[in-house]
């Protein structure tokens, strides 16, 4: 059995506090823990706090794959808080032996792609277009790595899970056909 995490670092402008997104996915994609939203006092226990609401879910550590968004100092002169949750965040995966080569997404989606993976959630019953809810796309994106050139495998993913498929048969394939050309 696998689990999903998801954990985004949002800074809002110098004036507002930084905010932590994050959810848990289970293997069937139910959530464990719901979109969530941290405002950040202290960095250090909110990236600690996050991090053990998701570990106390989990009963096995190695089943847990967590990716996370965050901005590094490569992307220019940007808050120092960025590069500490960065590094907070790589110390825990370390230390857990849970840091992967891709653990960090390097790009969120952009306009058109990000249209069509909100559009597919919505439809499987995953609310994003509420107001308030827009990150619940970037959060399902970054745990499932849906990259640009990936969001077709990943909306097929997100689809089989959502309606118990195990095994793509030429019916199946044939209703997926028409919930993606809904999509576009």
């Amino acid at each position: 059995m696998s689990y999903n995490a998801a954990i985004r670092w949002l800074p809002r402008g110098y004036y507002k506090l930084p905010v932590i997104q994050y959810l848990l996915l289970d293997e069937q994609l139910e959530y464990l823990i719901s979109p969530a939203i941290i405002e950040v006092y202290d960095l250090k226990s909110s990236v600690t706090q996050v991090l053990d609401h998701i570990e106390r879910l989990v009963p096995d550590k190695k089943a847990l794959k967590i990716h996370f968004k965050s901005i590094t100092k490569s992307y220019g002169r940007h808050r120092r808080d960025s590069l500490q949750f960065d590094r907070l965040i790589r110390q825990w995966l370390i230390r857990n032996h849970l840091l992967e080569p891709n653990s960090r997404t390097a790009i969120l989606l952009k306009k058109t792609q990000l249209k069509l993976f909100k559009d597919a959630l919505y439809l499987l019953d995953i609310d994003c277009k509420t107001r308030g809810q827009a990150f619940v796309a970037h959060l399902w994106s970054i745990a499932l790595k849906a990259t640009p050139k990936r969001i077709p495998e990943v909306i097929k993913t997100i689809w089989k899970s959502r309606y118990g498929i195990k095994r793509m048969t030429p019916e199946y394939l044939v209703k997926y056909n028409e919930f993606y050309a809904h999509l576009q």
